[in-house]
Order: C-alpha cells, then sequence, then structure tokens
C-alpha cells in the first residue's frame, strides 16, 4: 500500500506553534452526532434545537402554599371551601366571593381564581380566613405559557447539556436527544526503561509517569478514560498498538517522536498509511511534536519528557479534541509575571505557572512561574494552573512584564 505523507523536507522544517495549533484545528473534524438518553447527554453539546412540546406552565399555577382567592373577597372573612394539593383537582372547587380554596405550590388554580394570598397574610378563625384589605390581581400565579409557550425553541444547537438543561428537556417530555459526542482516545506510551507502578526497578528503569498522566488529562477534559497500552522501543510492537486503536478518534503516541535511532513513530505512522501533517515545532518544550491523521482520526506523537507530554496534550490535543465535540477554546488570560523569565533565544517557551489574583490590585492578575530543576521535573511544577507564553528573545523579562497564559482545562 502506497504511504500517504508529507515528503520529508516538509516534515523536517520547524513551524511555529501558532501555526501547529492552526494546523490542529484545521485537521480536526466536527464528530457526527449521536442520539443518547439524557443522563449520557450531560457535559456534551446538543446536535439539534429543542421546542417545548406545549405551554410551561400548562395550566395556571399556583406559586406559594396559601389560598386562591376572588378579588371580590378582599378584606372580608370567608369560608374555606376546598384544598388544592399539587397534581390533583377537584372540578367542585370554584373560588367566589364567599369562598377560597386552600392551595399548595404547584397545584392548579381552581375556576374563578384572582390571586393567590400567602398562608402569611391571612388570620385563621376555625374554618374561615381573614384576608387582607388589599389584594393585588395575578399574585404568586404563573400563567400558562409565561415559562415557555408551545412550540417555543429553549435549547439550541451547540448549547451545552448542563444539569439544568437536562431538567428542562425532561420537564419537556425528552427522554433522549441528539449531541456531539466526546471523541474516543488511546494511548500508547513507549519506551523500553519504563515500568508501572508497583514493580521493582532495575537498573536504568524509570516509573511510567505519562501513562496515567495522559489517562488523567483526558478524563479530566470530560473524555471516556482511555485503554492505555504500553509497549518497548518497537516498529512491530508499536504498530500492533496503532492497529488495536484504530477504531479511536484520538491517538496519543508518548515517546519516539523526536530524532534518535529508536525513535520509531514517524517511520511507522508512515508504515501504517498515516499522513504526517507536521513534525517538529519551535517550542519549549515539546519541540518534537507530531501529528499525523489516518481517516478521520489524528495521531499525535509526543515527547516523553512528562512536563513536554503534558503541555502538548494540553495545548494541541485537548484543542483537536474541543473541535471534534464541539466545545469551545481554552481559557486564556493576561498577567503580570511575578519573578523575571529568561526568553528562549531561538522558540517560544511555554512556563508552568500558578496564575492568581494579585491580593493588592483589585482586577488584576500575577504570574508564579513554577521551574524545576531541569526540563523533567514534576516534582516541582505539579500545583501550575496555567502555561505562560514567554516570546523568543534573549533579553530577560523583568518581573511586571505583561503576558499571556492558558488555563488548564482540568484545573479551575
Amino acid at each position: 500500500m502506497a504511504t500517504a505523507f508529507v515528503p520529508a523536507s516538509r516534515i523536517s522544517t520547524m513551524i511555529s506553534p501558532a501555526e501547529a495549533y492552526r494546523i490542529v484545528l484545521d485537521a480536526a473534524l466536527p464528530l457526527p452526532a449521536r442520539r443518547v438518553p439524557l443522563l449520557e447527554a450531560l457535559g456534551k453539546p446538543l446536535a439539534e434545537p429543542v421546542r417545548a412540546d406545549r405551554n410551561y406552565p400548562p395550566f395556571r399555577r399556583a406559586m406559594m402554599d396559601g389560598y386562591a382567592v376572588s378579588l371580590a373577597s378582599a378584606g372580608r372573612t370567608i369560608d374555606v371551601i376546598g384544598r388544592r394539593p399539587a397534581g390533583r383537582t377537584t372540578s367542585s372547587d370554584i373560588v367566589t366571593a364567599q369562598g377560597c380554596v386552600e392551595i399548595a405550590t404547584g397545584a392548579a388554580c381552581p375556576p374563578g381564581t384572582d390571586a393567590v394570598v400567602r398562608k402569611e397574610h391571612v388570620r385563621c378563625d376555625g374554618h374561615r380566613v381573614i384576608l387582607p384589605a388589599v389584594i393585588e390581581p395575578g399574585r404568586h400565579i404563573a400563567e400558562p405559557g409565561t415559562e415557555c409557550s408551545k412550540g417555543e425553541g429553549f435549547l439550541k444547537a451547540g448549547d451545552i447539556a448542563t444539569p439544568l438543561a437536562i431538567a428542562a428537556l425532561a420537564s419537556a417530555g425528552r427522554r433522549d436527544v441528539a449531541v456531539v459526542p466526546a471523541p474516543r482516545m488511546a494511548v500508547i506510551v513507549t519506551g523500553e526503561e519504563l515500568v508501572g507502578g508497583g514493580q521493582d526497578l532495575r537498573d536504568g528503569q524509570i516509573r511510567d509517569a505519562n501513562g496515567p498522566m495522559l489517562t488523567a488529562l483526558a478524563a479530566a477534559f470530560g473524555l471516556a478514560p482511555p485503554e492505555c497500552r504500553r509497549v518497548g522501543d518497537d516498529r512491530i510492537a508499536i504498530q500492533a498498538a496503532l492497529e488495536a486503536s484504530s477504531d479511536c478518534d484520538l491517538v496519543v503516541l508518548s515517546g519516539g517522536a523526536s530524532v534518535g535511532t529508536l525513535d520509531f513513530a514517524p517511520r511507522v505512522l508512515a508504515d501504517w498509511d498515516a499522513e504526517i501533517l507536521f513534525h517538529k515545532v519551535r517550542q519549549k518544550p515539546g519541540k518534537p511534536l507530531l501529528l499525523a491523521r489516518r481517516g478521520a482520526s489524528l495521531v499525535f506523537g509526543l515527547p516523553g519528557n512528562p512536563l513536554a507530554c503534558h503541555f502538548c496534550f494540553c495545548r494541541y490535543v485537548q484543542a483537536a479534541a474541543a473541535k471534534m465535540c464541539g466545545r469551545g477554546p481554552a481559557i486564556t488570560g493576561e498577567g503580570r509575571l511575578a519573578a523575571p523569565l529568561q526568553p528562549d533565544r531561538g522558540r517560544t517557551f511555554f512556563v508552568p505557572a500558578r496564575f492568581d489574583r494579585e491580593p493588592s490590585t483589585p482586577g488584576a492578575w500575577q504570574i508564579h512561574p513554577l521551574r524545576g530543576v531541569s526540563s523533567a521535573d514534576i516534582f516541582h511544577s505539579h500545583q501550575a494552573n496555567a502555561y505562560v507564553e514567554v516570546p523568543r528573545g534573549a533579553e530577560e523579562l523583568p518581573a511586571g512584564t505583561t503576558l499571556a497564559v492558558s488555563l488548564f482545562a482540568h484545573v479551575a
């Protein structure tokens, strides 16, 4: 089978982070809609508008516990001729100037009702009540269709199925709804040196942090927890893992995307008939980032360095997932550096940081860079909630410099 990939001269050309981000968004295709039960729709964008099947409320509804009364009985002492709990009606309950009906919140107002007087605003005298001298017409009554009229659209395509939206759908009698589903993701972690947690380590081995991290990132973003496969630096094993993941919308490879002798990802993807869209981005961390496409599926080759892996997932993989399932872009902002930063001369530098409000300046935000002792140091950066974007250059950026940040999708 002929391999479909970009010529090597184009693949090897480093592109900017902005161009890489644009290519990711262009390559990510919205997923086809799927009809699901209401609770499965939670958190997903709707793929269809929804209209009311009838007026809401469908009847004149009491909004308070009290008495359904006629305006003509204001200031009088009248009989309580009946009771109306929510969900029940009695045809003989007719409100007149001489008689009122005790009514519960949510009950249908009986004929003749001009207003509902709250229980706290009447005085009881046996089976009679003394009403206030002034009764406001329509007080504490929701008229039919005042919340939503029959045929009115109350949700539109693209709206997120929040718990309140699901309540509205259930009220309108919907048992299912069409949504844009979340993409299915697979994670493949490569590296002979990696072992799972709880296993004994031999010389030269390290525990796999990327597998659990990528699985957690996917789940925190709202995706179904992906199946994570761990393979060695072996072309056949990597291709077998890709084949096992071929029905997924997103495949994330960790490691093997650089230029070392055992970095097989580019070659395996070409052999797998994947079109390589770019390889290498002018950024730090994550220079070896790779994006390939096979059919409608996207394959990301992320660096094995845990911080680079985390950054590339947050910036690029989550952008693709958001585009596929109709979610908005990442939350961005601006703040002032709390400490100086040294740019990278040749690449855009993305530094993990804590992005917080400035306690002394209302409305201002402060960036606290959390650089570790090495580019792979996750122990000093685990409290980060954002990446600060440092433009490439030679001069140190002093504290107080305003820079752009991208907030993690999984951190409040």
